[in-house]
C-alpha cells in the first residue's frame, strides 16, 4: 500500500502537465466556443434589427401607400362629386332655356292671335268705315241729284 502512495504522487505528477494542457487547452476551446456563440448571438441579434428595420420600412411603406391610395380615392370622389353637380348644373341650365323657349313661343303665339284680332278689327273697322262712305256718298249723289231736280223743276225752259 505504501507503494501506491508513493505512486499515486508521481502519477499524478505525471498527469498533471497533460491534465494541465488539457484543462487549458478545454477552457481556451470554451472561450473560443464563447467567443463564437456571443459572435453568433451578436449576428443573430444584428440579422434580427436589420430584419425589424426591414419590417419597420415595409410597414411604413405599406401605410404611405395606403394613405397615398386614400387620397387618391378621396380625389376620385371628389372629382366625381364634382361631375355629378355640373351635370346637374348643366341639366338645370338646359331645362331653364327650354323653359325660356317655350314661354317666348308662348309669347309669339299669344302675340300673333293679337295681331290677328288687332288686323281683324282693323279691317272690320275699314269695312265699316267704308260703309258709311260708300253710304255717305250714296246720300251724297242722292242729295246732289234731288238738288239738281228741285233746281230743275224750278227753272224754266230758258234757264236752262
Amino acid at each position: 500500500m505504501l507503494f501506491l502512495l508513493t505512486a499515486l504522487p508521481a502519477f499524478a505528477q505525471e498527469q498533471a502537465p497533460v491534465n494541465l494542457d488539457n484543462g487549458i487547452a478545454r477552457m481556451q476551446a470554451l472561450e473560443s466556443n464563447a467567443e463564437h456563440e456571443r459572435a453568433a448571438q451578436q449576428q443573430q441579434a444584428e440579422a434580427d434589427r436589420r430584419r425589424q428595420r426591414q419590417q419597420a420600412a415595409a410597414a411604413e411603406r405599406k401605410r404611405s401607400e395606403a394613405h397615398v391610395a386614400a387620397q387618391a380615392q378621396a380625389n376620385r370622389e371628389r372629382q366625381a362629386a364634382v361631375n355629378r353637380q355640373r351635370a346637374i348644373e348643366d341639366q338645370d341650365r338646359s331645362y331653364e332655356n327650354r323653359y325660356k323657349e317655350l314661354q317666348l313661343k308662348r309669347l309669339e303665339a299669344q302675340v300673333a292671335r293679337e295681331n290677328d284680332r288687332i288686323n281683324a278689327d282693323l279691317a272690320r273697322s275699314k269695312a265699316e268705315t267704308d260703309a258709311v262712305q260708300s253710304q255717305a256718298d250714296a246720300n251724297r249723289n242722292v242729295s246732289k241729284g234731288v238738288e239738281k231736280n228741285l233746281k230743275d223743276a224750278n227753272r224754266h225752259w230758258w234757264e236752262k
